[in-house]
């Protein structure tokens, strides 16, 4: 059958089979790294957004309490300027200052719900970004199914060719017709 001495033949070759499922292992651990690789970005994409939201509002709400400490701080100098100018301009003065810390406080108000608003936009944004990547995990994780399947499937029609006898000599069938498994069946 075979040429070659009995010892040559004990260090024979990886069969097509064996390689086949070399090369399905292969593409099963490709897709666990993906899957994992996917896995691991939405969590950093999760904590960089959670960590840039809370910043942001720290910063936001730190201004915020500034401002009003700050407007605070100019209602008392104006209280005081105005004690000496009289009770009538101290009227003005008080009215003035109450209405700069209602704006001061509106204006912080304003802020910590545009810094609240930009969080849960944030929030959300890293919500669909993890649900794109499960949803693009899944998509791969059915892709390697089908591609493993395809492989499986190839795998057996390469076996079923290698098994079954050859019913022509080989010099008169040409390679397309020795690799058309369907029609010798």
């Amino acid at each position: 059958m075979s040429d070659r001495p009995a010892e040559e033949q004990g260090v024979a070759e990886p069969s097509v089979g064996d390689k086949v499922n070399a090369i399905i292992e292969a593409a099963e651990t490709a897709a666990r790294e993906i899957v994992d690789n996917a896995r691991l970005e939405a969590h950093n994409i999760l904590r960089m957004a959670e960590q840039e939201a809370s910043t942001q509002i720290t910063e936001l709400t730190r201004e915020a309490a500034q401002a009003k400490t700050e407007a605070d701080q100019y209602a008392r100098d104006m209280t005081e300027a105005a004690d000496s100018y009289g009770t009538q301009h101290r009227r003005t003065v008080e009215e003035e200052a109450h209405r700069l810390l209602a704006d001061a406080e509106i204006k912080a108000k304003d802020q910590l719900e545009m810094a609240q608003s930009k969080a849960e936009d944030l929030e959300r944004n890293v919500v669909q970004r993890h649900e794109t990547l499960q949803r693009e995990a899944k998509m791969l994780e059915e892709r390697k199914q089908r591609v493993l399947e395809s492989l499986r499937d190839l795998a057996a029609q390469i076996q079923d060719a290698l098994v079954e006898p050859v019913e022509k000599s080989p010099e008169s069938e040409e390679l397309v017709d020795a690799l058309d498994v369907e029609r010798r069946r």
